[in-house]
């Protein structure tokens, strides 16, 4: 999840048994997340009858900086 503002990213993961948690703060910070979400920008993983998602990643892109 990221919060209305952009500026913290949490996330989650589950193992055989625990819940992993982590919060990040200044997401826009980190070279890999931005790598990832240009990747994403161009459509990489949008749906057929899904909306898609790199209309919202390229406004965080465009709105964070970097």
């Amino acid at each position: 999840m990221l919060s209305l503002d952009g500026n913290v990213l949490c996330f989650a993961t589950t193992w055989q048994h625990p819940i992993s948690t982590s919060v990040l703060t200044a997401p826009h910070r980190s070279r890999v997340l931005r790598r990832f979400a240009e990747w994403v920008a161009q459509g990489a993983m949008d749906g057929p009858n899904e909306p898609p998602l790199s209309t919202e990643v390229r406004r965080w892109l465009d709105t964070s900086s970097g």
